[in-house]
Protein backbone atom coordinates (compact mmCIF):
# COMPACT_ATOMS: atom_id res chain seq x y z
CA UNK A 1 0.00 0.00 0.00
CA UNK A 2 0.94 3.43 -0.52
CA UNK A 3 -0.32 7.05 -0.06
CA UNK A 4 -1.40 8.13 -3.41
CA UNK A 5 -3.94 10.28 -2.93
CA UNK A 6 -3.61 12.83 0.46
CA UNK A 7 -6.68 14.98 1.53
CA UNK A 8 -5.52 17.99 2.93
CA UNK A 9 -8.20 20.79 5.16
CA UNK A 10 -7.79 24.11 4.05
CA UNK A 11 -8.49 27.24 6.34
CA UNK A 12 -7.10 30.54 7.36
CA UNK A 13 -6.09 28.99 10.97
CA UNK A 14 -2.29 28.69 12.08
CA UNK A 15 -2.97 24.69 12.18
CA UNK A 16 -4.21 24.25 8.87
CA UNK A 17 -0.34 26.11 7.83
CA UNK A 18 1.36 23.09 9.43
CA UNK A 19 -1.18 20.57 8.12
CA UNK A 20 -0.29 21.77 4.53
CA UNK A 21 3.44 21.38 5.34
CA UNK A 22 3.01 17.75 6.39
CA UNK A 23 0.96 16.83 3.79
CA UNK A 24 3.05 17.84 1.27
CA UNK A 25 6.20 16.53 3.47
CA UNK A 26 4.51 12.91 2.87
CA UNK A 27 3.76 13.60 -0.94
CA UNK A 28 7.45 13.93 -1.39
CA UNK A 29 8.78 11.25 0.30
CA UNK A 30 5.06 8.94 -1.48
CA UNK A 31 5.32 10.31 -4.58
CA UNK A 32 1.31 10.97 -3.57
CA UNK A 33 -1.03 13.68 -5.28
CA UNK A 34 -2.44 16.34 -2.57
CA UNK A 35 -5.80 17.59 -2.83
CA UNK A 36 -6.16 20.86 -0.93
CA UNK A 37 -9.96 21.22 0.11
CA UNK A 38 -11.42 24.07 1.45
CA UNK A 39 -14.57 22.61 3.31
CA UNK A 40 -16.31 26.18 3.79
CA UNK A 41 -16.56 28.31 7.06
CA UNK A 42 -17.86 27.32 9.64
CA UNK A 43 -21.53 27.36 9.44
CA UNK A 44 -23.97 25.85 11.92
CA UNK A 45 -27.33 27.67 11.39
CA UNK A 46 -30.62 26.35 11.35
CA UNK A 47 -31.90 25.66 8.22
CA UNK A 48 -35.23 27.39 9.36
CA UNK A 49 -33.32 30.39 10.72
CA UNK A 50 -30.79 30.66 7.42
CA UNK A 51 -33.90 30.54 5.31
CA UNK A 52 -35.04 33.80 6.48
CA UNK A 53 -32.43 35.36 6.06
CA UNK A 54 -32.03 38.56 3.81
CA UNK A 55 -30.86 37.48 0.36
CA UNK A 56 -28.14 40.47 0.97
CA UNK A 57 -26.85 38.83 4.23
CA UNK A 58 -26.64 35.32 2.36
CA UNK A 59 -24.94 37.12 -0.60
CA UNK A 60 -22.33 38.08 1.92
CA UNK A 61 -21.77 35.26 2.93
CA UNK A 62 -21.32 33.52 -0.24
CA UNK A 63 -19.25 36.35 -1.42
CA UNK A 64 -16.33 35.92 1.70
CA UNK A 65 -16.70 32.15 1.65
CA UNK A 66 -15.46 32.14 -1.81
CA UNK A 67 -12.77 35.16 -1.48
CA UNK A 68 -11.36 33.20 1.92
CA UNK A 69 -11.36 29.71 -1.11
CA UNK A 70 -10.09 31.64 -3.49
CA UNK A 71 -7.20 32.81 -1.18
CA UNK A 72 -6.19 29.76 0.52
CA UNK A 73 -6.18 27.26 -2.66
CA UNK A 74 -3.47 30.05 -4.74
CA UNK A 75 -1.57 29.98 -1.80
CA UNK A 76 -1.75 25.75 -1.78
CA UNK A 77 -1.48 25.76 -5.09
CA UNK A 78 1.46 27.71 -5.36
CA UNK A 79 3.73 25.89 -2.56
CA UNK A 80 2.63 22.41 -4.06
CA UNK A 81 4.40 23.83 -7.38
CA UNK A 82 7.28 25.47 -5.41
CA UNK A 83 8.11 21.79 -5.13
CA UNK A 84 6.66 20.21 -7.82
CA UNK A 85 3.87 18.25 -6.07
CA UNK A 86 0.87 17.16 -7.99
CA UNK A 87 -1.95 18.65 -6.69
CA UNK A 88 -5.61 19.47 -6.64
CA UNK A 89 -8.18 21.89 -5.19
CA UNK A 90 -11.56 21.23 -4.29
CA UNK A 91 -14.14 23.17 -2.64
CA UNK A 92 -17.29 22.24 -0.75
CA UNK A 93 -21.27 23.56 -0.43
CA UNK A 94 -21.21 26.72 1.49
CA UNK A 95 -23.90 26.40 3.64
CA UNK A 96 -22.34 22.69 4.64
CA UNK A 97 -21.03 21.47 7.71
CA UNK A 98 -16.87 21.77 7.01
CA UNK A 99 -16.86 18.13 8.82
CA UNK A 100 -19.14 16.64 6.61
CA UNK A 101 -17.69 17.77 3.48
CA UNK A 102 -14.54 16.61 4.35
CA UNK A 103 -15.29 12.97 5.53
CA UNK A 104 -17.36 13.17 1.70
CA UNK A 105 -14.05 13.50 0.30
CA UNK A 106 -11.83 11.28 2.55
CA UNK A 107 -13.70 8.33 1.14
CA UNK A 108 -11.66 8.86 -1.87
CA UNK A 109 -8.44 9.51 -0.13
CA UNK A 110 -5.76 7.26 1.68
CA UNK A 111 -4.94 10.01 3.85
CA UNK A 112 -6.74 12.59 5.75
CA UNK A 113 -4.73 15.80 7.09
CA UNK A 114 -6.09 18.34 9.44
CA UNK A 115 -4.85 20.52 11.97
CA UNK A 116 -5.28 20.38 15.49
CA UNK A 117 -8.34 21.40 17.21
CA UNK A 118 -8.08 25.00 19.20
CA UNK A 119 -11.71 24.76 21.40
CA UNK A 120 -9.89 27.35 23.54
CA UNK A 121 -10.52 30.53 20.67
CA UNK A 122 -13.27 28.73 18.65
CA UNK A 123 -15.81 27.49 21.23
CA UNK A 124 -14.88 23.94 20.59
CA UNK A 125 -16.21 24.12 16.70
CA UNK A 126 -12.21 22.78 15.48
CA UNK A 127 -12.61 19.75 18.61
CA UNK A 128 -15.98 18.66 17.40
CA UNK A 129 -15.55 19.06 14.10
CA UNK A 130 -12.10 16.69 14.38
CA UNK A 131 -13.59 13.98 16.63
CA UNK A 132 -16.39 13.76 13.87
CA UNK A 133 -13.49 13.31 11.39
CA UNK A 134 -11.72 10.51 13.48
CA UNK A 135 -14.55 8.48 13.86
CA UNK A 136 -16.40 9.06 10.34
CA UNK A 137 -13.78 9.67 7.61
CA UNK A 138 -12.86 5.92 6.55
CA UNK A 139 -10.10 6.78 6.01
CA UNK A 140 -6.69 7.58 8.32
CA UNK A 141 -6.40 10.71 10.14
CA UNK A 142 -3.18 13.00 10.95
CA UNK A 143 -3.73 15.63 13.22
CA UNK A 144 -1.24 18.05 13.05
CA UNK A 145 0.05 20.07 16.23
CA UNK A 146 0.03 23.58 15.96
CA UNK A 147 3.02 24.96 16.95
CA UNK A 148 5.63 21.98 15.91
CA UNK A 149 7.51 22.26 12.77
CA UNK A 150 6.10 19.28 10.48
CA UNK A 151 8.73 18.69 7.51
CA UNK A 152 10.66 16.02 7.33
CA UNK A 153 8.96 14.41 10.34
CA UNK A 154 8.10 10.25 10.51
CA UNK A 155 11.42 9.70 10.99
CA UNK A 156 11.48 7.98 14.51
CA UNK A 157 8.00 6.97 15.15
CA UNK A 158 5.91 5.89 18.28
CA UNK A 159 3.46 3.05 18.13
CA UNK A 160 0.89 3.11 21.23
CA UNK A 161 -0.75 -0.35 21.25
CA UNK A 162 -3.26 -1.97 23.37
CA UNK A 163 -4.16 -4.93 21.26
CA UNK A 164 -7.20 -3.32 20.11
CA UNK A 165 -8.76 -3.11 16.59
CA UNK A 166 -8.61 0.20 16.24
CA UNK A 167 -4.92 0.02 16.91
CA UNK A 168 -4.22 -2.67 14.64
CA UNK A 169 -6.34 -0.60 12.12
CA UNK A 170 -3.62 2.19 12.08
CA UNK A 171 -0.81 0.25 12.39
CA UNK A 172 -2.06 -1.25 8.98
CA UNK A 173 -3.09 2.43 7.67
CA UNK A 174 0.45 3.67 8.95
CA UNK A 175 2.54 0.79 7.25
CA UNK A 176 3.78 3.42 4.14
CA UNK A 177 5.35 5.54 6.91
CA UNK A 178 6.23 2.86 9.15
CA UNK A 179 8.63 1.51 6.36
CA UNK A 180 10.19 4.92 5.78
CA UNK A 181 10.97 4.86 9.50
CA UNK A 182 14.58 5.03 10.79
CA UNK A 183 13.55 4.02 14.23
CA UNK A 184 9.96 2.46 15.54
CA UNK A 185 9.30 1.70 19.02
CA UNK A 186 6.07 -0.33 20.34
CA UNK A 187 4.40 1.02 23.23
CA UNK A 188 2.16 -0.98 25.72
CA UNK A 189 1.24 0.57 28.41
CA UNK A 190 -0.58 -1.56 31.33
CA UNK A 191 -1.16 -4.63 28.97
CA UNK A 192 -3.38 -7.22 30.31
CA UNK A 193 -1.75 -10.70 30.84
CA UNK A 194 -2.74 -14.02 29.47
CA UNK A 195 -3.97 -15.25 26.42
CA UNK A 196 -6.60 -12.77 26.17
CA UNK A 197 -4.15 -9.56 26.64
CA UNK A 198 -0.92 -9.10 25.21
CA UNK A 199 0.84 -12.43 26.15
CA UNK A 200 4.23 -12.56 28.39
CA UNK A 201 5.82 -10.22 25.96
CA UNK A 202 4.05 -7.12 25.11
CA UNK A 203 3.96 -6.11 22.09
CA UNK A 204 6.26 -8.66 20.65
CA UNK A 205 3.63 -10.42 18.63
CA UNK A 206 3.02 -7.14 16.69
CA UNK A 207 6.54 -6.17 16.58
CA UNK A 208 7.30 -9.65 14.73
CA UNK A 209 4.24 -9.06 12.29
CA UNK A 210 6.06 -5.64 11.29
CA UNK A 211 9.15 -7.37 10.98
CA UNK A 212 7.53 -9.53 8.17
CA UNK A 213 6.97 -5.88 6.44
CA UNK A 214 11.21 -4.99 6.88
CA UNK A 215 10.08 -2.40 9.53
CA UNK A 216 12.64 -3.30 12.45
CA UNK A 217 10.42 -2.38 15.54
CA UNK A 218 11.56 -2.12 19.66
CA UNK A 219 8.70 -3.54 21.68
CA UNK A 220 8.22 -2.24 25.28
CA UNK A 221 5.99 -2.15 27.76
CA UNK A 222 5.21 0.62 31.30
CA UNK A 223 2.53 0.72 33.97
CA UNK A 224 1.11 3.92 34.03
CA UNK A 225 1.06 4.28 37.85
CA UNK A 226 -1.47 7.50 38.52
CA UNK A 227 -0.50 9.09 35.15
CA UNK A 228 -3.07 9.39 32.11
CA UNK A 229 -1.90 7.26 29.37
CA UNK A 230 -1.82 9.59 27.27
CA UNK A 231 0.99 11.20 28.79
CA UNK A 232 2.50 8.26 29.52
CA UNK A 233 2.72 7.95 25.38
CA UNK A 234 3.87 11.90 24.97
CA UNK A 235 6.07 11.91 27.47
CA UNK A 236 8.00 8.32 26.30
CA UNK A 237 7.45 10.02 22.75
CA UNK A 238 9.81 12.86 24.00
CA UNK A 239 11.97 10.72 25.63
CA UNK A 240 13.00 8.93 22.47
CA UNK A 241 12.63 11.68 20.38
CA UNK A 242 9.69 10.57 18.42
CA UNK A 243 8.56 12.88 15.63
CA UNK A 244 5.28 10.75 14.74
CA UNK A 245 2.71 8.84 17.19
CA UNK A 246 0.26 6.13 15.76
CA UNK A 247 -2.63 5.30 17.67
CA UNK A 248 -5.85 3.61 17.42
CA UNK A 249 -8.64 6.55 17.98
CA UNK A 250 -11.51 6.45 20.23
CA UNK A 251 -11.15 2.95 21.71
CA UNK A 252 -14.35 4.24 23.78
CA UNK A 253 -17.00 6.34 23.04
CA UNK A 254 -16.06 9.72 22.78
CA UNK A 255 -18.29 11.20 25.50
CA UNK A 256 -16.72 8.75 27.86
CA UNK A 257 -13.89 10.18 26.86
CA UNK A 258 -14.47 13.98 26.78
CA UNK A 259 -16.25 13.49 30.09
CA UNK A 260 -13.61 11.57 31.99
CA UNK A 261 -11.17 11.42 29.68
CA UNK A 262 -8.51 9.14 27.42
CA UNK A 263 -5.89 8.12 25.20
CA UNK A 264 -7.87 10.05 22.14
CA UNK A 265 -8.70 12.89 24.43
CA UNK A 266 -4.99 13.99 25.79
CA UNK A 267 -3.33 13.68 22.45
CA UNK A 268 -6.08 15.76 20.77
CA UNK A 269 -5.42 18.39 24.01
CA UNK A 270 -1.91 18.20 24.31
CA UNK A 271 0.45 16.21 20.95
CA UNK A 272 3.18 17.91 20.72
CA UNK A 273 4.09 16.01 17.14
CA UNK A 274 1.30 14.66 14.59
CA UNK A 275 -0.46 11.98 15.60
CA UNK A 276 -1.97 8.77 13.13
CA UNK A 277 -5.47 8.11 14.24
CA UNK A 278 -8.04 5.35 12.79
CA UNK A 279 -10.84 4.15 14.07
Amino acid sequence: MAYKNILVHLSEKRASDNAVEAALSIAQNHGSRVIGLFAGLPYDMPQYISAQLPAEIVNAYRTNTKEQADKLIAVFEKKCADIDVKCESRTGDWNDLIERVICTHARYADLVVIGQPDPENDGGYTRDAADYIVLNAGSPVLLVPTRTATHGFGGDVLVAWDGSANAARAIRDAMPMLEKAKKVKVLAVDPKPGRHGLGDLPGADIAHHLSTHGVVAEADHVTSGNIDIGDVLLNEAADMGADLIISGGYGHSRLGELILGGVTDTLMKKMTVPVLMSH
